[in-house]
């Protein structure tokens, strides 16, 4: 597997650590192919860092890349992380199989993202994926988008859910203690601050929905956010006070705040998969997310599905979860079952599915 490494304090890092330990533990020989040095615990093979090229690592993330798997040997080589220059690897002739990984076509579902770059990007994974052996996609959502935007085979493409870390778990009320006190009741939001995550209806809501509960928070965890803090402030005047930023936490931390808030809100505009969905659904949080593409695809049925362009939708649905206490049990019970789904020992066994399927096994 390549090329995100097993830093565990990012999605990529934490998918490729969790399909580690979940194929060794069903036996498989599996290899992490990796630009920096990894704990000794993950069999790997790093690659040779040459002199980058007008700022990029190209020979290595093209040539030593290559070489390393050449001799390596695999049966198959499954290539997790999107990074393009790296990718392009996989049309050198080999006697592996390739597999790649796609997790989201946004440039081609809201053509407003689709600049000369990611036309670029675009034009490189069809080429990439009409040449390799089979395309995972994150979701039901993301393969169609693949077949239909990208005229991949449908028979060449397969959906593997991305796994849940079983760090994020229920936890007791002393275990979570003193977030509460800390910040009473709180709606938690986590994503980064961009347009794609809808930051701006997320705050809009806010207003109508601290109408409907006067003392609630919003604590958001996510990149980037201290350049919204200018439009929190117009957004929301004196009520900003009640919206608590935190660009990153420990994962230990971010546990302890799904586990203490009264809900997941995450309305966003698209996504090709949703991991925060399913973290706090393992956590016991209800969930509140957008009703389109791979949100509702996780979440319908066992969370509430809001416009997420319509901020009193938004507001309005949360409010009636927060207040409405059988409502909220019903969701943290329905949750809980559904995170079942991406417990990373069954995720793998359909990722070595797949695998058994391109090997003709």
């Amino acid at each position: 597997m390549g090329f995100a490494g097993t830093d565990r304090t990012w999605s990529l890092g934490r998918i490729t650590y969790l399909f580690y330990i979940g194929l060794t533990s069903l036996n498989q020989d599996v290899y992490i192919i990796s630009k920096e040095p990894l704990d000794p615990q993950f069999k790997h093979a790093k690659l040779k860092e040459h002199k980058n090229i007008v700022g990029k690592y190209i020979i290595t993330d093209l040539f030593s890349h290559y070489f390393t798997l050449r001799k390596l040997n695999p049966d198959i080589y499954h290539f997790i992380y999107p990074h393009f220059s790296a990718s392009l690897m996989l049309t050198f002739p080999s006697k592996y199989k390739k597999i790649m990984t796609v997790h989201d076509l946004k440039p081609l579902v809201l053509r407003e993202y689709l600049n000369k770059k990611e036309k670029l990007n675009m034009s490189i994974l069809k080429f990439l994926l009409k040449r390799i052996d089979a395309t995972i996609a994150v979701s039901e959502s993301t393969r169609d988008q693949i077949i239909n935007l990208l005229n991949i085979d449908e028979d060449e493409v397969f959906v593997v859910y991305n796994p849940v870390d079983p760090i994020f778990r229920r936890l007791n009320d002393e275990e979570i203690s003193d977030i509460k006190e800390k910040y009473g009741d709180f709606i938690l939001n986590v994503s980064r601050y961009d347009a794609l995550k809808n930051p701006r209806n997320l705050i809009k809501s806010f207003k109508f929905i601290s109408k409907c509960k006067d003392d609630i928070k919003l604590v958001i965890v996510g990149a980037f956010w201290r350049y919204g803090t200018n439009m929190i402030k117009k957004e929301l005047g004196e009520l900003s006070k009640n919206v608590i930023v935190f660009e990153q936490v420990s994962n230990e931390e971010l546990v302890k705040l799904y586990n203490a808030s009264q809900a997941l809100l995450y309305p966003s505009l698209y996504e090709g998969f949703g991991m925060p969905i399913i973290e706090a659904m393992a956590s016991g949080t209800p969930v509140i997310t957008s009703d389109r593409w791979s949100m509702r695809e996780l979440a319908e049925g066992y969370g509430i599905l809001v416009n997420p362009e319509d901020p009193e939708d938004i507001a309005e649905k949360t409010c009636k979860v927060i207040s409405t206490p059988s409502l909220r049990n019903e969701l943290i019970t329905k949750g809980l079952e559904k995170a079942k789904e991406f417990n990373y020992i069954k995720v793998s066994e359909k990722l070595l599915k797949v695998y058994r399927e391109v090997l003709n096994f």
